[in-house]
């Protein structure tokens, strides 16, 4: 289970934002996490393209621009990245005396 975040950028700021929990890491579980987030920010789903895919599989994020919807949009951007989980690093040159 991963989550997903999406974010509307408006002039450089994060106007608005929505994080979704995808069913998995697979193609299918992110597009029903893409279309989740389209609905509660309450705008047009973008379309997806192969240049899509690559990013989030390289990077674990992508942005959609005006190109990628057929509707005007008031924004900017539109982008979504994958939130992975922070293990605690077992590193004892990382634990600052919480032991002591």
């Amino acid at each position: 289970m991963a989550r997903l975040w999406g974010k509307l950028i408006k002039k450089h700021r994060i106007w608005r934002d929505v994080i979704s929990q995808a069913d998995g890491d697979d193609a299918q579980a992110t597009q029903e996490a893409l279309s989740e987030i389209c609905y509660r920010l309450d705008i047009p789903r973008p379309i997806w393209l192969d240049k899509h895919t690559e990013e989030i599989e390289r990077f674990g994020h992508t942005s959609f621009t005006q190109d990628h919807f057929i509707e005007s949009i008031d924004f900017d951007k539109f982008e979504i990245e994958f939130l992975r989980e922070k293990h605690r690093s077992t590193d004892p040159r990382n634990d600052f005396g919480s032991n002591v």
